[in-house]
């Protein structure tokens, strides 16, 4: 496959982690990319062999996971590289990694020229044992999670993927479907992919391949089988006010638009049992709310 490059978003991040993502990464990609959201300067000074690899762009502040990762997709485009892998600063990535997504990319091309993005399946890196997290598809509006596959890839037409590991053509972007930077954090991948697809690209999950990954601040709660992430009241905000405004767009298929929506009703009563600071989440919250039914976007106001 034509060269390959890799971009990181870090944000005020654990940079033993960071440093971890980005040893590995920098033999497996032609150019690597760190985005610097803030906090993140101090990367890889023991490894500095490493560092001179790296290319730095710090936005001077916290302007978003969309505008850093547009950041990013400009310089690999700039560059003249076809194929960017999105990384989370939480993830990890196995020395092949790279090698494994771009032959599912390979292959799933070969099979469909539509499609623009592979992604591997995850699982929280933190847990005790690896539950593999699964790919929703949906099917004449009903929404099922893929456990399965009978390609010899493990290849699964899916929905949505998240931005950790995500392997792009880049010709989407090239084509228009940038980020969207007024999404600033929470669903800045979804609302990308819903978009794709809009446009009549087509997304693919790989259950061949692994990678572990820290989907919120601390482990999920479990609650009757169902996953609920902890987080600060800042990212309730976010995260509230961001799923009603992709519940509201009219490129949000409408079984998501009904399953977002009865998501965040439980998401907001289980929150105010599982939070530790329950008053400053539920103003979030409700915050978020209000600010999702007016569009107002950006930043936290």
């Amino acid at each position: 496959m034509s060269s390959i490059a890799a971009v990181v978003v870090g944000y005020n991040p654990d940079i033993k982690v960071l440093d971890d993502l980005l040893i590995s990464l920098s033999s497996q990609v032609e150019l690597l990319i760190l985005v610097d959201n803030g906090g993140a300067e101090s990367f890889l000074q023991g490894h500095p062999e490493v560092k001179g690899c790296v290319k730095y762009l710090s936005l001077q502040g916290n302007e978003g996971l969309g505008k850093a990762l547009n950041a990013g997709f400009q310089l690999a485009v700039d560059n003249g590289i076809p194929y960017m892998v999105t990384f989370d600063q939480d993830s990890h990535a196995e020395p092949d990694l790279i090698e494994k997504l771009a032959s599912a990319m390979v292959h799933a091309k070969s099979r469909d020229d539509k499609c623009i993005a592979v992604s591997p399946t995850f699982y929280d890196r933190r847990d005790g044992k690896k539950v593999n997290f699964p790919f929703y598809q949906s099917v004449d509006g009903v929404i099922k999670p893929v456990f399965a596959s009978d390609d010899e890839f493990g290849l699964v037409r899916a929905d949505a993927l998240i931005t950790s590991g995500m392997f792009v053509d880049t010709q989407a972007w090239q084509d228009g479907v940038k980020y969207d930077e007024s999404m600033f954090v929470d669903f800045t991948d979804t609302e990308w992919c819903f978009r794709a697809r809009e446009r009549g690209y087509r997304l693919y999950g790989c259950l061949n391949v692994e990678m572990g990954h820290a989907l919120s601040d601390a482990p999920p709660v479990k609650i009757f089988g169902l996953s609920f992430f902890r987080y600060s009241p800042v990212r309730r905000y976010f995260f509230f006010r961001n799923t009603v405004a992709v519940c509201r767009m009219a490129h949000t298929p409408n079984c998501w638009k009904k399953r977002l929506s009865i998501a965040l009703a439980l998401r907001f009563f289980v929150n105010l049992l599982i939070d530790t600071n329950k008053t400053d989440s539920l103003k979030m919250m409700v915050r978020g709310i209000r600010h999702g039914l007016r569009k107002s976007l950006g930043s936290a106001h």
